[in-house]
Order: C-alpha cells, then sequence, then structure tokens
C-alpha cells in the first residue's frame, strides 16, 4: 500500500527541511506546478498515488522527517 501524505503536510515537510518546490521537484522527479498544485489542495484525488508516493519517498530519503497519519510531520533528530 502506499504511503499517502497530504498537501498541507508536504508544505510543512518542505519547511521543516528549508527545501524550495524546486529542490523537492529535482528529489522527487516530480514538476514544480504538479508540487505547487499538491500542496495547495488536500484533496488527494486530483494526484496520482504514484505522484503522492514519489513525495513521500523524498522527504523520507532525507532521513530528517517522519509522518504521523494525514496530519503529523516530525523531525528526526
Amino acid at each position: 500500500m502506499a504511503d499517502l501524505i497530504s498537501g498541507a503536510q508536504t508544505r510543512m515537510a518542505r519547511g521543516l527541511l528549508k527545501w524550495s518546490v524546486g529542490e523537492l521537484s529535482e528529489f522527487a522527479n516530480i514538476g514544480t506546478t504538479t508540487i505547487k498544485r499538491f500542496e495547495q489542495s488536500d484533496d488527494m484525488s486530483n494526484s496520482t498515488i504514484s505522484t503522492i508516493q514519489a513525495l513521500h519517498d523524498a522527504f523520507i530519503a532525507s532521513g530528517k522527517v517522519r509522518f504521523e497519519g494525514q496530519d503529523g510531520v516530525f523531525i528526526i533528530e
């Protein structure tokens, strides 16, 4: 099963990591427009599972954040 994160969690994780949309785009191999659209809405039905999974995986690969449910984003120290 895919690890789903919300647009809000994406914004929060990006902020915690101090990543720009462009940096996340490079790490996740997803276009900046797609990321901006996803972050603006918490309606995941407009995004593909593979897009959401790629965003999740890019954050997890940093080794610096973890997600909890559809609301939580935590720094790993």
